[in-house]
Order: structure tokens, then C-alpha cells, then sequence
């Protein structure tokens, strides 16, 4: 009997040491250990975060853009030098990384902007058009990225919560690039179409190609500009590789929209054609007499970009903007889209990309918060998820006491916080016709402090104080 119970005792000594132990290492807090005064585990797998955040080399490269294992990124906190930049710390082109994006691009550099200020390229032009709207955008664009790129962006997007998401396609360079980046990297193997093609087939391309290669053109109206056909035409020709590109677009657009399907996430696709295709129809007009590699361009770069249009647009649960016709149109009229030497847009060929798509978005992207609003937090906190929809007060009232400090009043675009539903009350509103938001939708206001006082005139209804 003795033996059992000295037995009995050491295994209870051993399961108590064991599980102080383990508590001591995985939530030292609940023993009354200080959190900042553990040492850490070291993995020499992966690198310490802020070693990777502040990366020494990142910042002292004379690179703009750096090399990755799997994609290119650009350089973190490259300066605003009005064409290019600013950058933030994940080298993307925006002044400051928000925690919640209601709209969030991805492209390449004709999303990027070169050649225009930032505040100027057609992502922030965009932004500008929707400003009476909850309308936070985040540029996600590097110069040298292609469908897998953004395909691989997309996933990491997703920790903004966007709204929305916009994927601009360029013409001008994505197929092809897209090809040699699913065929000479098995990190994408998957997306390849042709198994009968590799790297190596790629065609040679010049870049940036000669003068001998550049074709001037003078409008009737007086505007110069160059284009560069032959170069282009390498991303749009007949040619098996140029072929399996274009199906990577459209199969990366597909794969987009499929891993958006459960997410509270739109997904809007849209083609950038290249300056010579927007000029097509000018220099028709103007009766010019474009060289033959011109010709072969306009008709095959038009029937790919039509074809990829197509494919996007049978996509279900997504939004397809041309920009073709847009552009095509303001390119009729003397003001220049792109520099004369370039086919990067300048600030008029962004207005004019932001203007064709803020339509869509437009429908896409709720009003702002405004008035009385019940902050809804996930099912950890309360137990259940309210509908969209205002509530009815018997469904508030039981709720009541887990929401109390969840009240908030949204004026002049500011937070404030009501610290009691008795004051909300007193202050003239009506509970039952509190509306539910999600926690993401106030993310971005700035917090102007706690209602305690009872100010009718400062913090009742709009309809209140007009009367």
C-alpha cells in the first residue's frame, strides 16, 4: 500500500513539474513572468523578423530593383524623386502602409507610374475619384512583375482586408515575361500550359531596343512620338511561348477569382494595352503609313488582348473594365498620353485609366460609416456575428451588456466612443436603429476620444440638430 502511494505521489510530482514546465515556456504570463524577460528560441530556419524588415543590404543597394528567390521586389524607402517613389518599407509605391486597404492594386510599372508623380499615376487618381467613400488604396505594383507575380501578391493582399482588388494586365511585356517566369522557375511549374515548350524557347528581345528599331510618328495635329513595335511585338506574336503567356494571364486570373469565392473580397481584372495599340486609330485616321512590324502588332496584340478580355469576362463573381476604348478615344485628341520617347503613361493616360475604372469600383465600395454604430467583433467576443442590416432592439437588447463599450458615434470623419449606452441614449439616439459595422470598417478613422458628457448639439443626430 505504501509502495502504490509513494508511486501515486511521484507520478503527480512529475505531471505538475511537467506542466509548470510547459506553461513556463509557452505562457509564462499566467506563473507572473514577465513576457519581455524571456529569451527566445533561436531557428536558424528563419531569420530574425526585424532582421528581415531592416535588411542592411536592402537599403544600401544602388539597385532599384532587388531579386528574391521566386519574384523581384523594389528597393524599401526609395525617396519621392517625382517620377519614381516614394517608397514605403515593403518597397511599395505609397507614403505610408494602412492597416486596412478598401482597394488594393497590382500591376506592373504601368501601374507603378513611372514618369508621373505619385499622387498623379491612376491608382491614386482613383483613390482621389472616390473620396467620399471608405476608400483606403494601397498600391501593390513593382516595375518587372507578370501574372505570377501578381498572383502570388494577391495571397498577401488579403492580410489588408480589402474590398476590393484590382489586377491591371499590360500587353506590352506580361506574356512573355509570365512565360519565362513559369518556365524557369519550378516555384510555378504549375501554371505551365505547354509541356512541350521551355525557358530556352523564348525568343531574344532587345531591350531597351535600338533607334534603328523606332518608328516616329507626326499626327496632323502637330503631336511627335515614337513607338517601338518590334520589341512589343515579341509579347504578342504567333509563337508557342508568346501563346502559353497568355493562357498563364488568364489561367492566374482564374486561380484569383477561385480563392476569392469565400472572401468579402471583389476581384476586378483589367488589360493595359500598349501605346501603339492605343494610337491605332489615330494613325489610321491621320492616313500614316506605319512599317509592316506595326501592322503585324496592332493585329495580333488586339486579337490576344480581346481573347484574354474574353476569357476574364466568363470568369463568374468577377468585374472585367476595358480600357482599350478609352484610351483609344483620348488618344484621338491632341493632348499626349505618353512621353515621346516612352510607353509609360503620363498623368493624362492615368486620368484616363482612373476614370474607366471608378465606375466599377465605384458600385463596389460602400459609403463610409456615418452617425451611431455598433462595432461588431468576431464570435470570440460576442458569441455571434449581427447582420448588415439595422437591428431590431430585442436582438440588441440581449446583447446589451457584452456591447456596451462597443458604441461608437462616427462625425467629421473622427471616432468617438460613447462609454455608456445610457449616454448614447441621452444624447438622442435610438438603439433599435443602431447599425452593425465590422471592426475593418473603422479601421482607418482617427479616434477623437470618449463621449461622457450628454451634448445633444455636438454628438445627437445630424436630423436632431437641424431642427
Amino acid at each position: 500500500m505504501k509502495k502504490e502511494w509513494f508511486m501515486f505521489m511521484v507520478c503527480a510530482l512529475l505531471t505538475t513539474v511537467a506542466v509548470l514546465g510547459l506553461i513556463r515556456w509557452f505562457a509564462p504570463q499566467l506563473l507572473g513572468i514577465p513576457v519581455d524577460l524571456q529569451l527566445v528560441r533561436v531557428a536558424e530556419e528563419v531569420p530574425p523578423f526585424f532582421d528581415g524588415v531592416f535588411r542592411t543590404a536592402d537599403y544600401k543597394t544602388k539597385d532599384f530593383i532587388i531579386k528574391d528567390p521566386y519574384v523581384i521586389r523594389a528597393k524599401p524607402l526609395y525617396p519621392d524623386i517625382g517620377n519614381m517613389g516614394p517608397h514605403d518599407i515593403l518597397g511599395f509605391r505609397n507614403r505610408f502602409i494602412p492597416n486596412v486597404a478598401d482597394i488594393i492594386t497590382i500591376g506592373d510599372s504601368q501601374t507603378y507610374g513611372i514618369h508621373t508623380v505619385l499622387e498623379k499615376n491612376w491608382p491614386s487618381q482613383l483613390e482621389s475619384s472616390l473620396a467620399n467613400k471608405a476608400s483606403e488604396l494601397y498600391s501593390m505594383a513593382v516595375g518587372g512583375w507578370s501574372a505570377p507575380e501578381y498572383y502570388d501578391i494577391f495571397y498577401k493582399s488579403l492580410m489588408l482586408d480589402p474590398r476590393v482588388v484590382i489586377v491591371a494586365f499590360y500587353t506590352g511585356n506580361d506574356p512573355l515575361e509570365s512565360f519565362v517566369r513559369v518556365y524557369g522557375n519550378k516555384q510555378w511549374a504549375f501554371f505551365r500550359p505547354n509541356p512541350n515548350i521551355s525557358a530556352s524557347d523564348a525568343p531574344k528581345v532587345k531591350y531597351p531596343p535600338p533607334k534603328s528599331e523606332w518608328w516616329k510618328a507626326v499626327f496632323n495635329d502637330g503631336l511627335i512620338t515614337f513607338f517601338t513595335p518590334k520589341v512589343r511585338h515579341a509579347s504578342n506574336r504567333d509563337h508557342p511561348t508568346v501563346h502559353a503567356g497568355y493562357a498563364i494571364m488568364a489561367e492566374v486570373a482564374r486561380q484569383i477569382s477561385a480563392s476569392s469565392q469565400n472572401l468579402n473580397t471583389k476581384i476586378v481584372f483589367t488589360i493595359i494595352p500598349t501605346k501603339e495599340l492605343v494610337y491605332a486609330q489615330k494613325i489610321q485616321r491621320d492616313g500614316l503609313a506605319p512599317p509592316v512590324e506595326y501592322l503585324k502588332l496592332i493585329r495580333d496584340e488586339q486579337k490576344n488582348l480581346l481573347n484574354l478580355a474574353s476569357q476574364i469576362g466568363q470568369i463568374p463573381h468577377t468585374v472585367y473594365v476595358d480600357l482599350l476604348k478609352p484610351l483609344q478615344d483620348a488618344a484621338l485628341k491632341s493632348t499626349p498620353l505618353y512621353p515621346r520617347s516612352d510607353g509609360h503613361q503620363l498623368q493624362t493616360g492615368h486620368e484616363v485609366i482612373a476614370k474607366a475604372l471608378a465606375p466599377a469600383i465605384e458600385r463596389l465600395i460602400p459609403p463610409k460609416p456615418q452617425g451611431g454604430i455598433l462595432v461588431k467583433y468576431g464570435p470570440k467576443q460576442i458569441h455571434r456575428i449581427f447582420p448588415e442590416s439595422y437591428m431590431q432592439i430585442e436582438t440588441l437588447n440581449e446583447y446589451v451588456p457584452k456591447i456596451i463599450d462597443r458604441i461608437f458615434l462616427v462625425r467629421d470623419n473622427q471616432l468617438w466612443r460613447f462609454n455608456s449606452l445610457k449616454v448614447f441614449t441621452q444624447n438622442g439616439w435610438k438603439v433599435e436603429y443602431l447599425r452593425g459595422v465590422k471592426p475593418r470598417d473603422i479601421a482607418n478613422f482617427p479616434y477623437a476620444g470618449i463621449i461622457h458628457k450628454v451634448d445633444p448639439e455636438k454628438f445627437g443626430p445630424v436630423e436632431k440638430n437641424k431642427n
